[in-house]
């Protein structure tokens, strides 16, 4: 039996094409609507590992490539675009080794060489490469914070935002659009960027805050340091924000946490880390 690879794999361009395919599936037969099929389409280029991908499809039924025992003459292929979409991934499992999601996760593959047409093949014919991981880090973290920041530095270009709320492994964000700064747009971030709105007007003097200002050893100590400050029993950090210099003062981050009695506490510092208030819990 193939070993399967870890989530943390690296994805190739086979493996997003695949992903790809089940989507169409899943808007022909209805279980995604238009919006919902273009959104995920969306952030395919930048799912970075194979447990990227699987986030896609782990809620749609028949998200499994078929492992057929006999080839798919070309004369007698299905016509609906269900059964096209599995035709190809048994095509293309054989012709590249594209991964399988088998329980929401990608199976190991192998690479084959190209054929002309679909062969019979299972995914136990595949024998496992050595796993290439790579870590994906939490976003409530430095470290999460710091890959977030260039993430959105390699999409936009710059690292300035009008706000944005980071989570563990999603994020919000309101920028202006390119070009048009009366237009603002809010984007998705999971695994990539994506507009979750329509634009929408902005005021010319909205203010901004530059992400790359924030002091990113300073932001670790703080939130190594936010559950002392905080007093939420049993509490973990839920998000965090970054606000632009308004009339009640500078730039500043805040750190929330809550527990699973929606307890909370949260505190506001400075984008170098100095703490300027704390809200704790019971206070």
């Amino acid at each position: 039996m193939a070993r399967p690879y870890p989530p943390s794999t690296r994805a190739t361009d086979t493996d997003r094409s695949a992903v790809l395919v089940l989507l169409d599936a899943a808007f022909t037969d209805g279980q995604l609507d238009a919006a919902e099929h273009d959104l995920r389409a969306g952030l395919l280029a930048d799912a970075r590992t194979l447990g990227d991908l699987a986030a896609l499809v782990e809620d749609l039924q028949d998200a499994t490539p078929p492992q057929p025992t006999t080839s798919i003459p070309e004369s007698s292929a299905p016509a609906d675009p269900a059964a096209r979409a599995r035709r190809f991934l048994v095509g293309t499992l054989v012709a590249s080794a594209a991964a399988a999601i088998a329980a929401f996760w990608f199976v190991g593959r192998e690479e084959a060489p190209v054929v002309a047409a679909p062969v019979a093949a299972t995914v136990d014919d595949v024998t496992a490469l050595p796993a290439r991981v790579v870590a994906t880090p939490d976003l409530r973290t430095a470290e999460g914070f710091a890959q977030f920041v260039e993430d959105y530095r390699a999409k936009f270009g710059d690292t300035v935002v009008d706000d944005v709320t980071i989570y563990d492994n999603s994020a919000m964000i309101t920028r202006a659009m390119p070009q048009q700064p009366n237009r603002e747009i809010e984007y998705a971030y999971r695994y990539g960027f994506a507009p979750a709105y329509d634009p929408t007007t902005r005021s010319l003097d909205t203010p901004t805050v530059d992400l790359a200002a924030v002091d990113q050893p300073a932001l670790a100590r703080l939130l190594a340091e936010a559950p002392s400050m905080l007093n939420v029993p049993g509490g973990e950090i839920s998000h965090i924000s970054v606000d632009p210099a308004d009339r009640h003062g500078p730039a500043s981050l805040r750190v929330f946490m809550s527990n699973e009695f929606s307890e909370s506490g949260h505190l506001e510092a400075s984008l170098a880390g100095e703490v300027l208030r704390t809200w704790p819990y019971g206070q």
